[in-house]
């Protein structure tokens, strides 16, 4: 669905500098109108003039919108003003931008550009601008008729009107909501300002009603709203990457699966994937995924069963989190969605190597280390084939060290305490972690203990017979180059082995796998 124009924080401004070394730009808008229309692109020339005497560098832009009247600018409407590096400009340089918005608000007399521009520093390099234009308000009939499809060809037959039924069209770009109700022929009609609706997404009286966008105006067709019978069930799904690894940039093929066990066609179906929105997930919006993006649907036929080869790009993210995940459900777009299909699939990406490190100790309420525990084994296991990933003994600081670490398969913390002490909880061991490759060092793990008798500590898997014994170096087939930083030396740093876990063995990572706590989290969520 479109975006909208987000105002986010402006930058902390850095102590002032010298007036003559600090920017000054000079900011306009030409609107290419007198007036507008509120089903209108409201249009205008945005103009920068260096009017100072030091170059204006790294120039964004922060707009306000947060009264009714202020424009909706999707972000990427800026240009290269809507974020660093940003726009540059010598002295005396002028820069023009075109730059479209829509109203927010659909009974506000005028729309408002308002804002302003920070240099590199964080410095406003111009005056806060304010710019106006007058908004009409263009009332329009939107008509049309709704209809149940109860055999699911996907057109209105006979006897399929739906009378009665309240239909809600949910203005796009800010608020308005307005509804109408059919009459016995399945016909309706409202008088609504023109712009752009969002429409369905609602089940009424049972009826399925697809979520979509429309523009209402004076020359609009009339409106066909097709309510789809419940899946109930019949609508199945399953999602399989073709290959075991990639690297990132690779083209991907997935095979998605879906089977209809119902009676009737399923018409319409997409597929709706990453409403986590992590970088790592496929989003399922490109050309690669054909008919089953959301403004499109493929159908089903009553006891189908149809195979679709997606393609997609690798995602860079992917590198640092060790796999490809696509994560989708399946059926009438943004409706009823607890009951749409649900799939997975999950492809190895290796090469990034991570330290995982943290200290087992008492801390203090603000998280510093008060006094470490020396001689806790501690065992990082991973759910793959050979479970032993490294083992470790904490030196004199309750420090603990496993190097190189690859990303991917979900880890576990175990940890054995000497004699005389204990974890602070008892469902700290085994501790579950999510280990992500990073430009910069992870946050360490804290392992809160303290003095007691500590129960028996869990098992920790057996390392099948196969296995190259855990802490044993091996040469490294791994694709790429690290992700994360490696802590060096001291006591306590182990040698994972884990160079062992090159691109044949991360092809072993469970489809199941799919989650995200960066490392020094203790509770899991679901990524997917």
């Amino acid at each position: 669905m479109p975006s909208s124009a987000a105002e986010s924080a402006p930058p902390t401004e850095q102590k002032p500098r010298a007036a003559a070394e600090r920017a000054e730009v000079d900011v306009s808008a030409d609107f290419d109108k007198p007036s507008y229309g509120t089903g209108d692109d409201v249009t205008f020339k945005f103009k920068l003039t260096n009017v100072g005497q030091t170059r204006a560098a790294g120039l964004t832009i922060y707009q306000m919108i947060s009264n009714p009247d202020d424009l909706n600018v999707p972000y990427d409407g800026w240009g290269p003003l809507k974020a660093a590096p940003g726009l540059s400009l010598e002295p005396g340089e002028t820069f023009e931008l075109p730059v479209s918005g829509r109203v927010r608000s659909l009974d506000k007399p005028t729309a408002v550009v308002r804002g302003v521009l920070f240099d590199e520093t964080g410095a406003s390099a111009s005056q806060t601008f304010t710019f106006t234009v007058p908004i009409t308000q263009e009332i329009v009939h939107a008509k049309g008729s709704v209809y149940g499809d109860a055999n699911g060809n996907g057109v209105p037959d006979g006897g399929e009107q739906l009378g009665g039924a309240k239909l809600t069209l949910r203005y796009t770009h800010g608020s308005g909501e307005y509804t109408a109700t059919s009459d016995a022929q399945g016909k309706f009609g409202v008088d609504i300002p023109a712009g752009d609706y969002y429409l369905g997404g609602d089940v009424v009286d049972g009826w399925l009603f697809p979520f979509r966008t429309v523009h209402i105006g004076p020359d609009s067709d009339d409106l066909l709203v097709r309510g789809a019978p419940p899946l109930n069930g019949a609508l199945k799904a399953s999602m399989k990457f073709t290959q075991d690894s990639y690297r990132v940039g690779d083209l991907l093929h997935l095979t998605v699966t879906l089977s209809n066990s119902g009676s009737i066609p399923l018409t319409g179906i997409v597929a709706e994937c990453n409403r986590v929105g992590d970088s790592y997930i496929l989003n399922g919006t490109g050309p690669g995924w054909g008919d089953l993006v959301y403004s499109r649907g493929v159908t089903i036929a009553a006891g189908e069963t149809r195979t679709f080869d997606v393609t997609d790009t690798v995602p860079a993210a992917a590198f640092n989190r060790g796999f490809v995940f696509a994560s989708c459900d399946f059926g009438y777009p943004e409706v009823d969605v607890d009951n749409h299909a649900q799939a997975d699939a999950q492809a190895a990406v290796p090469g990034a190597k991570v330290t995982v490190d943290g200290n087992v100790g008492v801390f203090d309420d603000h998280g510093q280390l008060q006094r470490g525990v020396a001689g806790v084994k501690v065992v990082l296991v991973s759910d793959l084939h050979c479970p032993i990933t490294g083992e470790t003994t904490t030196d004199d600081k309750g420090y603990f060290a496993f190097k190189d670490v690859a990303p991917g398969p979900a880890y576990q913390l175990y940890f054995q305490l000497p004699d005389g002490w204990k974890l602070k909880y008892d469902d700290s061991n085994p501790m579950p972690i999510w280990v992500f490759g990073a430009p910069t060092k992870p946050q360490p793990q804290v392992v809160l203990a303290e003095e007691g008798t500590s129960p028996a500590a869990p098992a920790v898997p057996a390392q099948p017979a196969d296995c190259a014994p855990a802490g044993t170096p091996t040469s490294s087939n791994a694709a790429g180059t690290g992700g994360g930083e490696s802590t060096g030396g001291g006591t306590g740093l182990a040698s994972t082995g884990v160079d062992a876990l090159g691109l044949g063995v991360l092809a072993l990572v469970a489809l199941g796998l799919g989650g995200g706590l960066v490392i020094g989290s203790r509770r899991r969520r679901n990524a997917a």
